[in-house]
């Protein structure tokens, strides 16, 4: 079971998910950054890609997916609605992202995330499960 909710920031967006699994985290952390790019519509399932990445530890991995995905919505135009993670471990990723191309008559644009921040980034693993703090300039 995974979840997450926005946090109070002056400036940001502050998400924190929260997860039983590293891979439902990935999940949760791409769930919520895509309901803030993309607002209303359907994503219908058309467009799949694969995603595969390494890292250092936990927190650079779930860093560098959420990187990877915002990086496939702004050069790309996905948007992507459901993530597979096959794999997850601390240093590495396999996953299927299903979605389609972002389509202004059935998408209405939500609110910009310009980056994924080093500032107040945190991934723990607790014995509740995996928690991630993130902040996406906005």
């Amino acid at each position: 079971m995974h979840s997450y909710e926005f946090l109070d920031h002056t400036a940001d967006l502050y998400l924190r998910a929260r997860a039983d699994s590293l891979a439902e985290l990935l999940t949760a952390c791409g769930e919520a950054m895509f309901g803030v790019l993309v607002e209303g519509g359907k994503v219908a399932e058309t467009t799949s890609i694969e995603v595969e990445l390494e890292a250092e530890d936990a927190e650079d991995l779930v860093h560098a997916w959420l990187r990877e995905l915002l990086f496939r919505f702004d050069a790309e135009h996905l948007v992507l609605c459901r993530f597979n993670v096959h794999e997850a471990t601390p240093t590495g990723l396999r996953a299927t992202c299903l979605g389609e191309p972002f389509d202004p008559a059935r998408h209405q644009g939500g609110t910009e995330i310009k980056a994924v921040t080093y500032h107040g980034f945190s991934v723990a693993h607790t014995p509740d499960g995996w928690v991630a703090e993130v902040l996406f300039d906005i």
